[in-house]
């Protein structure tokens, strides 16, 4: 599925005295008390481990995606510090938790921790948005407040004086339920953050609440750039988009904006993509992240059967054929010794083959699973089905322990 782009609006419009007081007064401004999760639970039984005395030193957890930088000074004895990955109950988290040693010690100097971001953590976001927080004795997540962002280095890091379980998280996002779009189709885009994120700071820190689409309080405004209708609910709650009759030409991906005022904590202009497709393929292999591709139109060949495929393979590095007898129900996949039938294959360029065939036993044998057609549509409308290879056949070996799903909505062109 292809990703959501979402962009930061640089520098905020210079407002007279009085209308910043009149719109701070529009907005919620009543502290949050946060919410009480469970402690998380170790995820690993490993720890990294290292003891660190008034020198200082600097230790990462195991999977490298949490460091602690303890400075000269900061420990009048040897400490032994150990990060153990657990689950992050954080209701705005992303990620691990991370459970750092010795608790209950009030250091002479505060610490640095630091996490890392990818791109893919900042898709539905901004950098911005990223934060760092601490269960505290009540259970309740809280924020370090002005964490340092580094862009550069792509990371995040806060100051403090004592050890707990900490997270990553994100203080709000946007949210699509499709960014692919068959035509005529819709999707609804929402703004998810916390009401006690977004409540007046007061003090280093800020408590964490529940993870919800009370945002509309901040949203001044949905902008559609591109084909297509975009109706805004009453009270700028959520808009839904929908595509137009035909693929449109430029632009495609159509834009989706809305503008997000967080007050002193920032304007953004939060930016979603969706692509207008005449058709679309989602795969996935072994229960994992579902892909998903434009798809080409249905033709019909020579010998009755019906065709499956996607539209944009060479793009993409993935393939994707599949053919069956026509009509709705579900249909197995062939013997392998058949001349003609059922057929599914899923190929992804560099990484392996997927086909409706394994060898078992040093026999050739057809997959469990087959092409099911749920609804067969007009001429020129659409097809909509499912299939499953279980297990599927992979490797120049034809292992037998993949399972390849996949569902589809294709233009019937017969």
């Amino acid at each position: 599925m292809k990703r959501l782009a979402v962009y930061l609006l640089t520098g905020l419009l210079a407002i007279t005295a009085c209308d910043k007081n009149k719109e701070e007064n529009e907005l919620p401004v009543t502290p949050g008390t946060g919410k009480v999760t469970p402690v998380g639970t170790p995820e690993e039984t490993a720890k990294a481990e290292k003891t660190i005395g008034a020198a200082g030193g600097t230790l990462s957890s195991l999977d490298g995606q949490m460091t602690v930088t303890i400075p000269a000074g900061a420990f009048t004895a040897d400490q032994n510090v150990t990060i153990q990955r657990i689950t992050n109950n954080n209701p705005m988290g992303i990620h691990s938790g991370y459970r750092i040693t010795p608790h209950n010690v009030t250091f002479a100097k505060e610490v640095t921790i630091t996490f890392p971001y990818t791109d893919e953590d900042v898709t539905n976001t901004v950098p911005e948005a990223l934060g760092i927080a601490f269960q505290d004795a009540n259970g309740v997540w809280q924020r370090i407040v002005d964490p340092v962002l580094d862009k550069t280095n792509k990371t995040v890091s806060v100051k403090t004086d004592h050890f707990s379980d900490w997270s990553f998280f994100e203080t709000f996002e946007i949210t699509t339920t499709a960014s692919t779009l068959s035509v005529n189709e819709s999707a609804i885009l929402e703004v998810w953050s916390d009401a006690d994120l977004l409540a007046p700071i007061q003090g280093n820190t800020q408590p964490i609440g529940e993870r919800a689409k009370g945002t509309e309080d901040y949203i001044k405004g949905w902008k559609l750039t591109g084909a297509g209708k975009l109706k805004v609910a009453a009270g700028n709650k959520e808009a839904t988009y929908t595509a137009p009759g035909t693929v449109p030409g430029s632009p495609n991906p159509v834009a989706i904006t809305v503008n997000i005022n967080l007050r002193k904590k920032g304007v953004y202009l939060l930016i979603t993509h969706i692509t207008i497709v005449d058709g679309e393929i989602s795969v996935r292999v072994n229960g994992g992240e579902w892909f998903t591709q434009p798809a080409s139109p249905s033709v019909k060949f020579a010998d009755g059967y019906y065709s499956i495929a996607e539209a944009d393979g060479d793009a993409s590095g993935r393939f994707v054929f599949g053919r069956w007898p026509g009509g709705t129900g579900t249909f197995p996949f062939k013997e392998p010794t058949a001349p003609t039938g059922t057929h599914v294959h899923y190929h992804i360029t560099g990484v392996d083959n997927y086909t409706a065939s394994y060898i078992n036993n040093e026999r050739l044998v057809a997959s469990g699973g087959g092409i099911t057609i749920t609804s067969i549509g007009e001429p020129n409308g659409f097809f909509e089905g499912t299939f499953l290879l279980e297990p599927a056949g992979h490797g120049p070996l034809l292992q037998n322990t993949a399972k390849v799903e996949g569902k589809f909505k294709i233009r019937r062109t017969w």
